[in-house]
């Protein structure tokens, strides 16, 4: 914790006269270590409810409209695996999603390099949030015979294979976010081919967002 890593100062070693200096020291410490955490606990340095100016402060560049609440951007935070990220605010609420999503990953017929790097990155978003339900299976218990190690890739673009994680399912997670989820896509190739991660975060706004475009009906 905070308070183990910067103990109280020792009285009895402070000369006479300066425990009051030694006490405001103390505290500009631990007030600068607590704001530099709240500053960058968010993902990418985006913060559930912002505008799009808000974003566009923690970005390089302006945000790129795309359709309905749906914004392109480049987060001055950002993380090398991932290439392109999305925002979604809404006009009342702000911002309630965002989406980050991979570079194209080669993948032999087994899949290794995409399970690889799902791997790599769900154990770093666990060091933030905590260790999340993984979903590995093969779905189509009809036809076992994709199940093969072999048919890897296949079964992933076929949608009869699923890879994902889950955070915040039977949790509550840090960063005013609902759930966080990683999963694995296929985007192109047959036996073998291409694929991407995505990242998604949504944040506690994100459902009454949901109700509001539902009350339409």
């Amino acid at each position: 914790s905070l308070l183990a890593a910067y103990p109280p100062p020792r009285y009895v070693d402070c000369p006479s006269g300066s425990l009051e200096v030694e006490m405001k020291k103390f505290v500009l410490i631990y007030v600068f270590v607590f704001l530099s955490i709240v500053i960058f606990a968010s993902p990418f340095g985006l913060k559930m409810g912002m505008t799009i100016g808000e974003i566009a402060e923690q970005c390089e560049e302006y945000p790129s409209f795309v359709k309905d609440e749906i914004y392109l951007v480049k987060p001055i935070k950002k993380h090398p695996l991932f290439s392109y990220y999305a925002v979604y605010v809404n006009e009342k609420t702000g911002l309630y999603q965002i989406r980050a999503i991979s570079d194209s990953i080669s993948c032999n017929k087994y899949g290794t390099e995409i399970q690889n790097a799902f791997t790599s990155i769900k154990d770093r978003i666990a060091k933030t949030y905590g260790k999340p339900k993984v979903n590995d299976r093969y779905k189509n218990t009809a036809d076992s015979y994709y199940q093969k190690d072999e048919y890897w890739f296949y079964s992933l673009r076929e949608g009869s294979r699923e890879l994902s994680a889950i955070w915040g399912e039977k949790t509550k997670l840090i960063d005013d976010l609902e759930c966080v989820v990683l999963d694995c896509v296929v985007e192109d190739g047959y036996v073998d081919g291409k694929a991407h991660l995505v990242l998604y975060y949504y944040f506690n706004n994100a459902s009454g967002v949901g109700d509001e475009h539902d009350s339409v009906f």
